[in-house]
């Protein structure tokens, strides 16, 4: 479903996300393209569950596993060498969501980006209709899911530091 040259609209626990894998190098553009953002503005990446996460970011000894589980919740960790290096995320610091809809985390063969499925500075989607009438053909759909219940943003932690700091 997150083929490679694909934008993919899919659900997640707080609303429809965009999805690229994190080795697309010529699609990656293209959706900060799509989603008007600034180069100053990086996309947060998620992976399929925790031993895929463990493969890309350095975690600490003691970080909870049920950490993804309990509401939703965005970790940022120092990535490892396996993840690609590009300039739609930071260096040293990376934002990383464990998929919790397994429909869709049966389909991340990859990371891919983990950006909401809008335009920078416009409100979550949240509706499978809203997003074809506002993305049409740019993007594929991930099938099955027509409307997600209405919440908020995910936390984000921030692990690269001790004590982890919550940034939102």
């Amino acid at each position: 479903m997150f083929a490679p040259g694909k934008i993919t609209a899919y659900p997640t626990d707080t609303s429809f996300g965009l999805g690229v894998r994190a080795d697309d190098a010529a699609t990656l553009p293209v959706l900060s393209d799509l989603k008007r953002r600034t180069p100053e503005q990086k996309f947060s990446l998620m992976v399929r569950d925790f031993e895929m996460l463990r493969l890309f970011a350095e975690i600490p000894a003691d970080f909870p596993a049920d950490f993804f589980t309990k509401k939703p919740r965005t970790a940022i960790f120092r990535p490892t060498t396996k993840l690609p290096r590009s300039d739609f995320w930071p260096e040293d610091a990376v934002a990383f969501r464990v998929c919790t809809v397994p429909e869709v985390a049966r389909a991340i063969e990859f990371p891919i980006t983990a950006t909401s499925a809008n335009r920078t500075g416009q409100p979550p989607i949240f509706s499978l209709e809203e997003l074809q009438n506002f993305f049409g053909n740019a993007v594929e759909y991930f099938p099955g899911i027509q409307e997600l219940p209405k919440t908020s943003a995910s936390e984000i932690w921030n692990f690269t530091v001790s004590p982890p700091v919550r940034l939102r």
